[in-house]
């Protein structure tokens, strides 16, 4: 029999937190769920782990370390729900968070493809939430995330069958691959919310690439046209990599500032999102992370 939810864990030798997301998952109060752990380091270890649960419901999937983008979609290749869920290696779910997710996708009509929901800034080493970013867009969000991803990917819930309109993740994304794929998503089928958090996103030392990041940012602007040729919508982007260039002490980053201003003068339809993005906690994280204070 075919489980409601395939729920995608992708891993790189990192068993201590694999560990802590598995049981996150398994402490579920919704139970009708295979987990699919796709391991990218191909190792013993972490194999024998999954099996020590003896619980059917978890696969071992290895991978030849091709990147998160290829496990994500290894994992929707393989799985056999009629949903799908992600959860990161390092991240935890509250014991709520699948049964509202389905509860609320049983009340909702087949257009609705996709429900994310709001999750906890946990800061790991020292057991701290740091902030809550809570839900902004619901119905057609696609002018939203042209602008600004919407959530973390381990909160999400799809619609297996709306990956096969929108297609799978891009290895071509150094970073922002996730942002890309909700993008997508987003023209083939409206979103809905949950404000509680449901979701701990994990803080840590190592986790943040800054350079891939800028990376990520700037392949979104190449790959999207609608951000590339509407001037508000790019001249947002460029504020936001040029502040974030010059907290990290990159000058360069005056560039993309005057580049943005030249765009859009006024800052027209933008300076709502700047303001709110500016003192946003994910942005005092990134900085407090450039200064080595996280």
């Amino acid at each position: 029999m075919r489980p409601a939810v395939s729920i995608v864990i992708p891993t790189y030798n990192r068993n201590k937190l694999l560990t802590r997301a598995i049981e996150s998952v398994l402490s579920q109060g919704f139970d009708d769920f295979e987990v699919l752990v796709i391991d990218g380091a191909r190792s013993n270890s972490t194999r024998e782990l999954v099996r020590s649960y003896g619980d059917g419901r978890l696969r071992y999937i290895p991978q030849r370390g091709k990147g998160i983008a290829d496990a994500r979609n290894l994992g929707v290749k393989k799985a056999r729900g009629e949903y799908i869920a992600f959860l990161d290696d390092d991240d935890q779910w509250l014991p709520e968070k699948l049964g509202l997710q389905m509860e609320l996708f049983k009340s909702l009509p087949s257009t609705y493809g996709l429900i994310y929901t709001a999750f906890n800034y946990y800061y790991l080493e020292r057991n701290k939430i740091l902030g809550t970013k809570k839900p902004k867009a619901r119905g057609n969000v696609y002018r939203h995330l042209l602008k600004d991803n919407i959530t973390g990917t381990s909160t999400i819930m799809v619609r297996r069958e709306c990956f096969k309109r929108a297609g799978l993740f891009r290895m071509s994304f150094p970073t922002c691959e996730d942002w890309d794929m909700w993008l997508r998503m987003s023209r083939v089928c409206l979103f809905e919310a949950i404000d509680e958090p449901l979701v701990n996103y994990s803080i840590h030392s190592g986790q943040f690439s800054f350079a891939k990041y800028l990376a990520g940012r700037y392949r979104m602007i190449e790959a999207h046209g609608d951000i590339r040729h509407d001037p508000q919508v790019l001249s947002y982007h460029l504020l936001q990599i040029g502040i974030l260039k010059l907290f990290s002490g990159d000058r360069t980053g005056e560039k993309d500032v005057l580049r943005a201003f030249k765009l859009n003068p006024a800052m027209t339809g933008n300076l709502q999102d700047v303001l709110g993005s500016i003192f946003d906690v994910r942005t005092k994280i990134y900085i407090l992370k450039f200064l080595g204070r996280l």
